[in-house]
């Protein structure tokens, strides 16, 4: 970030700990993704706001560089979005009640679903409201998650698509394992996705959307297209997996930082922290930083965890506190209270990514990336300077 002294940053960002997105890397990454794409569609999954990263900024910046859809997990998301004023196509791709289809039509939802009297309460409710509900039909091809079972799926979409004032707009699948090496099962989930989508045709149901792929299958499962896709991940700049191929460039968009607010001077035998898992063999300097466990940062982390200050790799130390954790800054005399830290991102020629996190705390990206809670400030950059930011604290 250029202008940490701002007055916006000043006035919002009183922790001084907060995560940075970079909107311009968000443009980059659509971009990207758009043009491998083609003419298929791009379903942009924002849910959880969006990774953690504030659902607004990043849906408006997402549709304006050239995604179809946005797909989100509950209603209550898909009704903040619409509040917003974001008129483009939404996707719930989380199950809703039956009392709940009001809702769905309110709202312009388009609609995961399975379940016949969940569809039929639907059916209903436009009927009442002269209305067309829009639909897509959740097929279970091996995840066991959602959906109708593969092999009773044709029967349940035709007693589906029958009913009055129902669109089924699309039919869907999940692939639990396409980022992997092994796609043995992903192909017999689209074997049997392909079977099912002819079995609906013989029946004479025309259905003009199939989707299947996430950001795995994007890139390994060209066959997993059909003629939409969904992509979570890439859109924020990191690749599913270190599996998959890469067939264009990501930046990642996504930073945590903190800046020192103590730095101590301890003596061979005084300890660090709960527990006292630091113990000093000969004097010390240790740097607090006021971010803790209740922000979502990992208390495994302290296993091997680093941040990165003025470029170089500094070692945390201790214990994770619910607010705070320590580094060790005897080899970084240079170092000063008021310097930033970045705990996940790019500083210098170093990067800490989400992967390297999830590595440590044995995880998965998604879940680095989407814990950081709402105790820390969402700060917005373009071309370099801070545009907006959410603190969510102050309701701002």
């Amino acid at each position: 970030m250029k202008k940490y002294n701002s007055k916006l940053f000043k006035n919002n960002v009183l922790r001084k700990s907060w995560v940075e997105v970079d909107l311009d890397a968000i443009s980059h990454n659509v971009s990207m993704i758009r043009a491998y794409l083609g003419k298929t569609i791009y379903l942009a999954v924002v849910k959880a706001d969006a990774y953690g990263l504030g659902v607004l900024p990043i849906a408006k910046t997402i549709l304006q560089n050239g995604a179809d859809k946005l797909g989100l997990v509950t209603l209550e998301e898909c009704i903040e979005l619409r509040r917003a004023g974001i008129t483009a196509p939404l996707l719930n791709m989380g199950p809703v009640w039956q009392e709940q289809a009001d809702i769905v039509l309110k709202y312009d939802i388009e609609q995961l679903v399975y379940q016949l009297p969940v569809i039929e309460a639907i059916s209903k409710a436009a009927t009442k409201a002269g209305k067309t509900a829009k639909i897509h039909f959740k097929v279970d091809t091996g995840m066991s998650r959602y959906g109708v079972h593969f092999s009773q799926a044709g029967t349940a979409i035709a007693k589906a698509a029958y009913l009055p004032n129902i669109a089924i707009l699309g039919v869907m699948t999940h692939f639990p394992m396409s980022d992997e090496l092994d796609k043995s099962f992903a192909l017999l989930q689209i074997e049997r996705f392909k079977a099912l989508r002819r079995r609906v045709e013989d029946m004479d149901i025309h259905i003009p959307l199939w989707h299947t792929a996430n950001s795995g299958a994007v890139l390994d499962l060209p066959q997993a297209h059909f003629n939409m896709v969904r992509v979570g991940l890439m859109n924020f700049g990191y690749f599913p997996s270190k599996q998959v191929k890469r067939p264009f460039q990501l930046e990642p968009a996504m930073s945590v930082k903190s800046k020192i607010v103590e730095i101590r001077k301890i003596h061979r035998g005084d300890t660090v922290g709960y527990g006292r898992r630091f113990m000093a063999e000969k004097d010390e300097q240790i740097g607090v930083l006021p971010l803790g466990y209740a922000d979502g940062y990992d208390r495994k982390i302290r296993s091997g965890g680093q941040v990165l200050i003025h470029g170089k790799r500094v070692p945390i130390v201790s214990g994770l506190c619910m607010d705070a954790f320590f580094v060790r800054l005897t080899d970084f005399p240079d170092v000063r209270i008021g310097d930033t830290a970045t705990l996940m991102g790019i500083d210098d020629e170093e990067e800490i990514s989400p992967h390297d996190i999830a590595g440590i705390i044995g995880s998965v990206s998604y879940e680095v990336i989407s814990r950081f809670g709402k105790r820390l400030p969402r700060v917005y950059l373009q071309k370099g300077r801070i545009v907006e930011i959410h603190n969510y604290q102050l309701r701002n």
